[in-house]
């Protein structure tokens, strides 16, 4: 095999010398933006190998301890470029990530979407990092003449073994990543999922944390969330039934209930629970003691609680004041003796 000294000259040596320390030095002063940012660790790092490189071949070359073959200077030199590359590459993925989080975050300031766009970056990051790696590792195979052909494959046949035995995980990764794509509930909503409802304590690409009015917190598997029943989703409705006996005036009863609407929307007169003033239905139906009436009205996400029990609070007063009867379970019973019937209820 034909060898000699590394480097073939002191133009490729001092070369890598001065571009190493020119990387080494510029790097820090380089503009602190996003891009520019990005590139000045990779610059700092390529510079340390060619300075390394220059280095170590100069102190060979004055000892005369080492000889390599023909074309083993432009090896050294692609497998630092590949280096320098790939950690470019990293940084250049990661200063995209943040861009592109940033500006979702001024275009979108609410903090539920926030934590949605942290999770998906750190899913693309989760993702574009060894597929960086992967590919900078096969680049540095083939620089120094390795076959990366049994590399593939074995890979290939690890990754088809880890999909077969982690379906569920993937699964559940899957689901995870569409219902943040597709915005179907955030951290705070009240949701009935997979036959639990309650408050959504925490999302994640794998589960989802719910925990109900009894204080128990439910962790869901993504992938068993086939159907979501979003409560609080842009605006809420409440609705009070309430029911009055036959012997009542029904358009008195109206009246009295179109009143509690005005009142009711007049309490809450800077709209910080109702969107709309409420609306009577009814009469709504016929039961065995009473007559069926219905307020109904849109609020804002999470008060319809609130504001049903505020109809109700608003209902009952005014019923009392109007003497409207709300009827209650009754049961008659008749005693039957020898000398007479006796009715007692």
């Amino acid at each position: 095999m034909n060898t000699h000294w590394l480097p073939v000259s002191d133009l490729e040596l001092w070369g890598a010398l001065v571009v190493g320390l020119l990387a080494w030095l510029l790097s820090p002063l380089m503009p602190s933006t996003s891009w520019w940012s990005a590139a000045r660790r990779p610059l700092r790092v390529g510079g340390f190998l060619l300075l390394v490189y220059a280095m170590s071949i100069g102190v060979a070359r004055l000892l005369g301890v080492i000889t390599l073959p023909a074309g083993a200077s432009t090896t050294v030199w692609r497998l630092a470029l590949v280096i320098v590359g790939t950690h470019l590459l990293w940084e250049a993925a990661d200063a995209t990530l943040e861009l592109v989080e940033k500006r979702l975050e001024k275009r979108f300031p609410s903090p539920e979407d926030h934590g949605r766009f942290a999770t998906l970056m750190e899913l693309s990051r989760w993702v574009a990092r060894p597929l960086i790696l992967m590919i900078g590792l096969g680049m540095a195979l083939s620089v120094v003449n390795i076959d990366i052909t049994p590399l593939v494959t074995g890979l290939g046949l690890a990754g088809l073994a880890l999909s077969l035995g982690a379906q569920q995980l993937v699964q559940d990764i899957i689901a995870g990543i569409f219902i943040l794509l597709e915005d179907q509930f955030h951290v705070g909503d009240s949701i009935a999922v997979a036959g639990v409802s309650g408050r959504v304590e925490g999302l994640s690409l794998r589960v989802t944390r719910i925990r109900d009015l009894n204080g128990t917190l439910h962790i869901v598997p993504n992938s068993r969330i086939t159907v979501v029943s979003n409560r609080t989703a842009a605006w809420s409705r409440a609705v009070v039934d309430v029911g009055v006996s036959y012997q009542n005036d029904l358009d008195h009863v109206i009246r009295v209930l179109e009143a509690i609407a005005d009142v009711v929307a007049a309490e809450d007169a800077e709209g910080t629970m109702f969107v709309e003033r409420p609306t009577v239905l009814g009469p709504d139906s016929f039961d065995e003691s009473s007559i069926l009436f219905r307020l109904i009205a849109r609020v804002h996400p999470g008060q319809q609680w609130e504001a049903q029990r505020l109809m109700r609070r608003r209902i009952k007063a005014a019923f009392d004041r109007e003497g409207i009867e709300i009827p209650f379970p009754q049961l008659d019973v008749h005693l039957k003796g020898k000398g007479s019937a006796r009715s007692q209820r």
